[in-house]
């Protein structure tokens, strides 16, 4: 039997995590390779995102990872660019402090076509995700299948989905420890 990949953004996982920022008041930053700005692009469709996404660091070529994000080029040519540290590293440099009022950080970085990169050698599809809030820190390895555009899809739908289950986690912990 044959699975269909989702094509469908999950409006409601993506509701849920606006809600989520909107009752906390809290800053949402991002940093995105694969997905090259597509999911900032659904962050600003939901209802309150005027109120709490900040923005969205675009860097996918490398460059921008070593540039911007203060990613090491040693750890780019060691483990390449769509790794688990790699996006850490992402992460990293979006919590430096630029942005202040930041609360909640994601960054992502992945597969959904075929790279001409000898030294990679993940399946198409594979993706890293990684999320801060507070000094918490979780990440994320999921395979996903389709044409790129359904592995974009299904990206940032388990994003919104494991985003909100991991802040409340977080938040529930953080009201236990006061």
């Amino acid at each position: 039997m044959m699975i269909t990949p989702v094509t469908e953004i999950d409006e409601k996982a993506l509701a849920a995590c606006g809600e989520f920022f909107q009752n906390r008041g809290l800053k949402l930053l991002c940093a995105e390779s694969m997905t090259a700005g597509y999911l900032s692009t659904l962050w600003s469709l939901e209802y309150h995102s005027g109120d709490y996404f900040l923005g969205s660091l675009v860097c996918y070529d490398d460059q921008c990872k070593t540039q911007l994000l203060a990613v090491p080029k040693t750890k780019i040519e060691k483990y390449c660019a769509e790794s688990a540290v790699v996006t850490l590293r992402m992460l990293d440099g979006l919590t430096r402090g630029a942005i202040p009022d930041a609360d909640v950080f994601i960054s992502v970085t992945g597969l959904a076509f075929k790279t001409n990169n000898p030294k990679q050698k993940r399946e198409i599809g594979t993706v890293y995700y990684a999320f801060q809030y507070k000094k918490e820190k979780r990440i994320y390895k999921k395979q996903f299948s389709g044409d790129p555009s359904a592995i974009l899809i299904q990206t940032c739908n388990s994003i919104f989905t494991d985003l909100i289950i991991w802040l409340s986690v977080v938040a529930k912990a953080s009201k236990k420890s006061k």
